[in-house]
């Protein structure tokens, strides 16, 4: 899971305690206790906006295009290439 995956699973998870505290707060009046949940619910809303400003907008990947032509074989055959995964020329396994 990425951290914008959390951010969204977070402010869902704000915006459902939202629902429900204004729920409560209709069927209970101004209770105390409601309105206090309300303040603390608005400043986890307003610390979870500035942590998702902080973070950014998710990155999104750039499509790299490699063409299927033909390949310069001269990068290839100059020794200076690294043989990790597919062995050095000449040499056996032990």
């Amino acid at each position: 899971m990425t951290i914008h995956d959390e951010l969204d699973q977070t402010r869902r998870a704000v915006l459902a305690l939202e629902k429900s505290l204004t729920a409560l707060r209709n069927r209970l009046g101004p209770h105390l206790d409601v309105l206090r949940l309300l303040d603390d619910l608005d400043r986890c809303s307003t610390d979870l906006r500035r942590l998702e400003q902080q973070v950014g907008a998710p990155r999104r990947h750039e499509l790299v295009v490699i063409p299927d032509g033909d390949h310069d074989h001269g990068l290839w055959g100059t020794g200076d290439v690294d043989h990790e995964g597919v062995g050095a020329p000449g040499r056996r396994a032990p």
